[in-house]
């Protein structure tokens, strides 16, 4: 067993280098000739602009494991196929399941390294590599925003303002309406200006405030400096953040979901991206697993044929895993169950497959 084992690595590895090294050159030269133009036409040197493309790499590389481990599998088994050594091999009694193990275990710590590499490497050179683009395209990265609106304190305080400049951490005028722990009514703030200070408060100034007296009636309060323990939202809820989930590490991505929940702000949507991340490093032991099972199932033309079905295969995952990233979008599922749905499918087909493989 441990010479087969050694014979399908010795023939997988090679291909799986290869096929890694061929597409993620071809994604890196891609984005150079997609990009090089824009640099070119406002005269960035080349040597940045070339320095740009390959901060590219790790994520190309990312790109290319999947699709590199796919046409390895399918290589080794059809080349074993096309030599006849499937036949000893399942001659001697190895079913296909234990003779495919150490290569599903090379996939499984493949999809492990994509994990670690998006996360520890690739996400903090994308960011550095869009902020040097920009910068040398001239393209600025505001951070004001008009019509800042904001809920906080688990929907108790709402904030209506019309402009938030980043740069002074300034509201222009600002509404705030903070309900009591019914969620009933207790006071409205109109005020031309808040500032942020140094201890966690919204300084409000020139305030009007509203609220009930005793009788039920409405009274109002004019105030030069208000602020209070309620009104202490922090400065990045407002921010404009022209941020992809693509530039955050797993857990500013948390972080980040948790702050526009919180605010009120659509979350579905970046939530859906963010749990596509798993999918997405998961996908080189899916598609390792579909050149598996069916690499002992075509007697003729093996190797043509056992790369086009893995192809396909693969190639149907990756769109009903775009079909179910959009219906989570949508709000049609939720966004877990848009990412873990379409993987648990492929992946019960994949080993089904495997399980009845004709050997």
């Amino acid at each position: 067993m441990r010479l087969f084992r050694r014979l399908l690595l010795l023939e997988f590895f090679p291909f799986l280098i290869l096929g890694v090294f061929f597409f993620t050159l071809i994604l890196v030269l891609g984005d150079i000739f997609a990009n090089l133009w824009q640099y070119l036409n406002l005269e960035v040197p080349f040597g940045q602009a070339i320095r740009i493309s390959l901060m590219y790499g790790p994520r190309a590389l990312i790109f290319a494991i999947p699709i590199g481990a796919m046409f390895a599998a399918a290589f080794a088994f059809g080349n074993l196929g096309a030599r006849n050594e499937l036949i000893a091999v399942f001659g001697s009694g190895v079913p296909l399941v234990r003779f495919a193990l150490p290569m599903l275990a090379l996939a499984a710590v493949l999809s492990v390294g994509v994990f670690i590499l998006e996360d520890r490497v690739a996400i903090p050179i994308t960011k550095k590599s869009n902020m040097l683009s920009n910068k040398l395209l001239g393209i600025q990265d505001s951070k004001n925003r008009s019509n800042a609106v904001a809920i906080s304190m688990g929907g108790r305080v709402i904030y209506v303002a019309d402009y938030y400049d980043d740069a002074t951490s300034t509201l222009s005028t600002l509404t705030v309406i903070i309900l009591n722990e019914n969620y009933e009514f207790l006071k409205r703030i109109d005020a031309q200006q808040a500032v942020w200070d140094e201890s966690g408060l919204w300084q409000l100034e020139e305030c009007r405030i509203y609220s009930y007296g005793e009788n039920g009636e409405i009274l109002q309060l004019l105030k030069e400096e208000y602020s209070e323990e309620l009104i202490s939202e922090n400065p990045d809820t407002f921010r404009l953040d022209t941020r992809e989930i693509e530039e955050m590490t797993g857990k500013e991505a948390r972080a980040w979901i948790a702050m526009q929940k919180r605010a009120g702000l659509p979350y579905k949507v970046h939530q859906a991206e963010y749990y596509q991340r798993f999918t997405m490093a998961l996908t080189p032991f899916l598609v390792v697993l579909f050149a598996g099972a069916l690499g002992g199932k075509f007697r003729r033309n093996i190797l043509l044929l056992s790369l086009l079905a893995s192809l396909m295969l693969s190639s149907a995952w990756y769109i009903v895993r775009m079909i179910s990233t959009l219906l989570s979008e949508l709000g049609i599922l939720s966004p877990i169950a848009g990412s873990v749905i379409p993987y648990l499918g492929f992946l019960a087909l994949g080993a089904w497959m495997l399980k009845h493989a004709r050997t």
